[in-house]
């Protein structure tokens, strides 16, 4: 402990330096002293934020300086806003407080220390006086301009799908008009979607008619004739639907701006006999009844609406490429490359009231002539308040941060919540909740949204982000999946009809996905979090630990012949439940060899270890020493099963009926012996450490337990030890004390899994016959 705090200590001191060095404070050699702490991810991030030649100039310098000057500047204390209970929002809430703070190291103010709720920062004294308010606006702008939801949300739509039959047509707030750019150009997408469709199913009808043209008759022609109907059937009916909708959303707009146009005369009216006091309360209410179309949006849609058949005029009026389409939708043209096939189809455009709803809230967007939201900062130099809300799930405040939702509101979509249908407590049914505009854009910021087939992953500890950030950074390079700050959104592939999240379940999924692509060392340092819904679900790191072992030894893969590989779930599952075991069984079983005994052995060594870590220091329980008993117990006597399948020759009909005979006969060990005399003359066995260092350690720690003569010897280079009839009584006589009654039971029954799975050529082989 006191080692990290030093180098935390280190790492705060080198970044004020930096900082100095920076702003012409200090020079540059000042920074030699902590050549060393260049090694450290958060120093390393810093500086390639501040200024990345200062870590080729501290790479290419000698070591051994000492320090030269020390940070002149001051620490400001800085409150960061409550994160939100609802998990996924929080998340967004996190991500954007820990670009903020990446913005302002990016300024030369790099953050030195953290607590709950809290940050400090420091200021070198050369550097210009930090405006907050001034820095946030500025974030808010990059963070939310076209390039920059490009590079965090464009990836998530083009990877993921939020929602199996499209999400309807959500309308989001809009700090920016950069994220006005950005939603326009993504809802365009959606809608030259349906152009594409329109049309590829015109190409299918004009070539059915070609070649029903020239089939003479018969049932070929006959085929062809249906399969043609069926097109301009399905052609029809799609384009009547759009049509229809398109007329009732011109009726509908018509009397919106009927009923809008009421209510300004009558405030205009108010306003020429108002007293100069009311007179701001009214204003505002008038500004507030601005149309959310502009004219030539109005007039384009009813001009579409009128159009009869094809929807050809209102092609012509969205195609980008037409000099008779409005300036805002040419303008989009440059954005729509970016969005690719599984981007385009998010939205749910083959309904035809959601169809309009898209087009409507498209036009909207490109009428906006400046932001719609505003997003408070997420930071201060004073500790934010806390609001009072009424009680109950129906008050007026927002779902996500419980705000009161006095300027504005917006019903959460599939970009705010996974599941945005919530069942309140007082409510007969779910309802989608509201939210204030200050969430919904953070949650648009956010890349992290959990669609079908994806999970969320939490990574490390809430007090020191920065190498659980380098990390998420890492392991999603070259992949499908996603990382915002310390999460990780795991895109599970397809497999037949369903993905593999949904076939294995989420948490199965995820142990899984970081058990097979994750560093086994990083699976120690870090502890991880499935988030779910409102909750986060722990995976332990025994769990993961033991996902990558057996993943590793069996060479097990989620997906086999393109199939979902139903034993490695199971596997997993028993992970997960502390039954290692059974796990190492189920594949055993499944595969009937071992692909890497060695990555086996080592793997099970720090499987142990890390039971007495985590389960011995923290709970009441004798697990971790049930586990190395049953180890022991099964190297004992695999010494004399191994004896008697060399006896009778292996991997014949004959051994295996001889070591299931020996496996059914494990509770006693005179009938254990009794089993084996009818092959062996000999009184004992030999346990040959090579054929498995983990258990032969055990068996011999079990001998030296139960007092019985540990006898080793040397055939050739490898190491063995003699186990005799005498050997296995005492050891039998000891543990039987130490598991009485049912308990030994349960006992035998894990040690004939874990024997079964050290001759898996027996369980996997055919039956006689």
């Amino acid at each position: 402990m006191e080692r990290v705090m030093a180098q935390a200590s280190d790492v705060a001191r080198a970044k004020r330096l930096a900082a100095d060095v920076r702003f012409g404070q200090a020079p540059r050699e000042a920074l030699l002293a902590y050549k060393k702490v260049l090694a450290d991810p958060e120093f390393r991030a810093f500086l390639e934020r501040i200024e990345p030649r200062l870590i080729r100039y501290l790479r290419g310098a000698p070591g051994g300086w000492q320090a030269l000057s020390d940070p002149e500047g001051k620490d400001l204390l800085l409150y960061l806003n409550p994160l939100p209970g609802e998990r996924q929002l929080r998340a967004a809430y996190e991500v954007a407080l820990e670009g903020f703070l990446e913005y302002l190291e990016a300024q030369g103010y790099p953050m030195v220390e953290r607590g709950t709720g809290w940050v400090k920062v420091y200021v070198s004294p050369k550097a210009p006086p930090l405006d907050l308010g001034k820095a946030w606006k500025a974030y808010i702008e990059q963070a939310f301009s076209l390039e920059g939801l490009s590079a965090r949300l464009l990836p998530l739509l083009n990877s993921v799908r939020l929602a199996g039959r499209g999400i309807s047509a959500p309308k989001v707030s809009v700090p920016t008009l950069g994220a006005r750019d950005f939603l326009a150009a993504w809802y365009f997408a959606n809608l030259l979607s349906v152009k594409e469709r329109l049309a590829w199913r015109d190409q299918e009808i004009r070539r059915l008619e070609e070649e029903v043209s020239r089939l003479p008759e018969g049932s070929e022609r006959s085929r062809k004739l249906r399969e043609l109907e069926k097109r301009r059937q399905d052609q029809e009916k799609e384009l009547r639907k759009y049509g229809e909708e398109l007329r009732k959303k011109k009726k509908e707009l018509a009397r919106d701006q009927e009923k809008i146009a009421k209510q300004r005369s009558k405030l205009e009216e108010q306003l020429l006999r108002a007293k100069p006091e009311d007179r701001p309360g009214l204003e505002a209410k008038l500004k507030a009844l601005e149309p959310p179309l502009a004219d030539w949006a109005l007039n384009g849609l009813a001009e579409a609406a009128e159009a009869k058949g094809d929807l050809r005029g209102l092609w012509v009026w969205l195609d980008p490429e037409s000099p008779e389409a409005p300036g805002a939708i040419q303008r989009l043209k440059p954005y729509l490359g970016r969005f690719g096939p599984l981007a385009k189809g998010q939205l749910n455009t083959a309904v035809g009231n959601k169809f309009t709803k898209i087009l409507e809230e498209l036009l909207r967007l490109l009428s906006l002539s400046s932001p719609d939201a505003e997003v408070p900062p997420l930071v201060s130099e004073t500790p934010f308040a806390l609001h009072l809300r009424e009680p109950g799930d129906k008050a007026d405040v927002c779902y996500g941060c419980g705000r009161p939702l006095d300027k504005g509101k917006l019903e959460a979509s599939k970009l705010v919540f996974a599941s945005p249908s919530q069942r309140l407590q007082s409510g007969s049914g779910q309802d989608e909740p509201w939210v204030c505009p200050s969430c919904a854009a953070l949650a648009l910021l956010s890349p992290i949204k959990p669609g079908e087939g994806s999970v969320l992953v939490r990574v490390g500890s809430y007090g020191a982000p920065e190498a659980a950030k380098h990390f998420a950074r890492l392991l999603v390079t070259g992949t499908l999946h996603v990382a915002a700050g310390r999460y990780l959104l795991l895109n599970s592939p397809q497999v037949g009809k369903k993905s593999l999240a949904q076939a294995l379940g989420r948490v199965v999924y995820a142990l899984q996905a970081l058990g097979q692509e994750v560093n086994p060392r990083v699976l120690e340092r870090f502890p991880f979090y499935l988030v779910e819904g409102a909750q986060e679900i722990p995976l332990p790191p025994r769990a993961l630990w033991l996902s990558h072992v057996l993943q590793r030894a069996f060479a097990s893969r989620p997906d086999e012949g393109g199939e979902v590989n139903r034993p490695l779930g199971e596997a997993l599952r028993y992970a997960l439940g502390d039954l290692p075991w059974h796990a190492l069984y189920t594949l055993a079983r499944r595969y009937g060899r071992v692909a890497d005994r060695l990555s086996l052995e080592d793997g099970l060594v720090r499987y142990a270890s890390l039971l007495e870590k985590e389960v011995g220091m923290k709970e009441n329980t004798d697990f971790p020493r049930r586990f190395r008993d049953v180890a022991g117990l099964t190297g004992l006597l695999s010494a004399w099963v191994g004896e008697v399948e060399r006896q009778v020759g292996r991997k014949t009909q004959e051994a295996k009926r001889a070591v299931v005979k020996l496996l059914d006969n494990l509770e006693r060990p005179g009938e254990f012996l009794y089993v084996a005399a009818y092959h062996l003359d000999s009184t004992q066995a030999r346990l040959y450490e090579a054929k498995g260092a983990f258990f032969y350690q055990e068996a011999k720690r079990l001998l030296q337990e139960a007092r019985g003569e540990v006898r080793e010897g040397e055939d050739g280079s490898s190491r063995f030890l003699v186990v005799s009839q005498d050997d296995l009584h005492r050891v039998y006589a000891h543990l039987a004390e130490r598991y009485p009654g049912r308990a030994w039971e349960g006992f035998i029954y894990e040690v004939r899994l874990s024997l079964a799975s050290r001759f898996p050529q027996y369980i996997r082989m055919e039956k006689e016959g």
